[in-house]
């Protein structure tokens, strides 16, 4: 669904250029979003899932996040264009642990009492966008966003690699002129697809996270 969607806005994008006249916009934007991540890891074979080897969390984190973008402006109230937000994020704002009793061969692997140790972060998140209005507006896009793991590897818990999730991107906001800039103010949601990851142990990792943000962006047209 959200790759037809982008190849929807693509389509959008190239016939909106070539049929109406308009401006280029480029800009800078500055938010505040909540991270709002859930999961569950299940260790072990497919069909042996007990209380001991399902794992689940809740978190999330407030994070500044500043952004760069490209836009194209229409005579007829359509906006397209590309944002860009440089750096990475935390998912939450600690590190978790777990203690647990491992068995591992003699010699070789951890046994006895081990604390397990998990965080993960986002960056490179990039989304491709429609806006609708000249002052009050609505905003849909394509997003991406790249989740890097970061475990403490201990025993037969594995590591877990890194992946990209696709999402949709919703919004709404108003626009006004300052001074030979235009400033855009909006709440926006972004609801990616469940992260599905296995570690080299074979454990399993699903997640679902969301990105909700209050933004404030300042652009220039020309």
């Amino acid at each position: 669904m959200k790759k037809i969607l982008a190849t929807a806005i693509a389509f959008l994008f190239l016939g909106t250029m070539t049929a109406y006249a308009g401006s280029f916009g480029v800009g800078i934007s500055g938010s505040y979003a909540l991270i709002d991540a859930s999961g569950k890891e299940t260790e072990g074979a497919a069909g042996s899932e007990t209380e001991a080897s399902v794992n689940t969390k809740d978190v999330d984190n407030f994070a500044a996040i500043g952004s760069i973008f490209a836009e194209y402006i229409t005579d007829t109230g359509f906006t397209l264009g590309f944002e860009h937000v440089p750096g990475s994020a935390d998912v939450s704002d600690k590190t978790h642990s777990r203690a647990e009793t491992a068995v591992g061969v003699s010699g070789a692997d951890t046994s006895g009492a081990i604390t397990r140790k998990a965080s993960a972060e986002v960056e490179n998140f990039n989304t491709f966008y429609v806006e609708y209005g000249d002052q009050a507006y609505l905003r849909v896009g394509y997003a991406q966003l790249d989740v890097n793991t970061q475990e403490t590897a201990q025993t037969d818990g594995g590591t877990y690699g890194n992946t990209t999730i696709d999402g949709l991107n919703l919004g709404v906001g108003v626009k006004s002129d300052m001074g030979g800039f235009y400033v855009k103010t909006s709440l926006e949601y972004t609801d990616f697809e469940e992260l599905s990851l296995t570690s080299t142990s074979s454990n399993k990792l699903t997640a679902d996270l969301d990105v909700t943000q209050f933004k404030i962006a300042v652009g220039k047209a020309f």
